[in-house]
């Protein structure tokens, strides 16, 4: 089975990302988009339409003039039981997102999967309390589900953070971080603060133990001011 994760950015790259998301479409089984208005949930919806699309809106941000919300989108043989969104920080104005979830059934297996846009402030993307209680809210939400968990998305954090740590040392693996990934930012991401140092990392997946890991990769590309990152794997 095949799944990307991407922050979309709002869809402001336009062509580049439209075309990336038809061409993966034929060989994805599921899609977790970050960023997402409802515009643009339904022009992924009018692409995919061989998909089931699971949307939660979040709150508007009035400096984007957008509401940032999250999609998945679920090939027709992928079913799914519970969904939802959990909030994994308190929302502002200018700081929103979340964890979308959804329980996923695949064959006879049951999987877990998140979908995560974690706390965008301070840009420094270190260590906060209220990120490390993000990691822990993200941590017991899945402790308490069973099966197969997944979870993936832009977290906002710097490798060798506490935050990250905390979930690899409940024992997920962090392919990221096993892969030897470099970056998961562009030149749309560094053009945007040129005066602020440059970071190479947001975006992390994490795997439970018994997800059969085929190929991971994040191609550098510039569909959005973050990289996908495409995970290939058996249950």
């Amino acid at each position: 089975m095949r799944v990307i994760f991407l922050n979309s950015w709002f869809g402001k790259a336009e062509k580049p990302f439209f075309d990336f998301v038809k061409k993966e479409s034929s060989k994805t089984d599921i899609f977790c988009f970050m960023e997402v208005s409802p515009a643009l949930y339904s022009n992924l919806s009018s692409i995919l339409k061989k998909f089931n699309g699971l949307y939660q809106k979040g709150h508007y941000i009035k400096t984007f003039g957008v509401s940032c919300g999250q999609a998945i989108f679920l090939a027709k043989r992928v079913k799914n039981g519970k969904t939802g969104k959990v909030l994994i920080y308190r929302q502002s104005i200018r700081d929103l997102g979340f964890m979308q979830f959804a329980e996923l059934v695949i064959g006879k297996k049951k999987l877990w999967l998140g979908s995560v846009h974690g706390k965008t402030l301070p840009g420094d993307k270190l260590d906060t309390p209220t990120r490390i209680k993000q990691s822990e809210i993200i941590i017991n939400f899945f402790a308490g589900k069973r099966g197969l968990k997944m979870i993936g998305g832009d977290f906002n954090l710097m490798p060798d953070t506490k935050s990250i740590k905390m979930i690899e040392e409940t024992g997920y693996r962090n392919l990221t971080r096993d892969f030897n990934i470099r970056e998961t930012r562009n030149r749309l991401c560094w053009q945007q603060f040129p005066r602020d140092k440059r970071q190479h990392f947001a975006d992390y997946v994490f795997v439970s133990s018994e997800i059969k890991v085929k190929k991971f990769e994040v191609p550098h590309n510039e569909i959005s001011d973050h990289l996908p990152q495409i995970l290939d794997f058996e249950i």
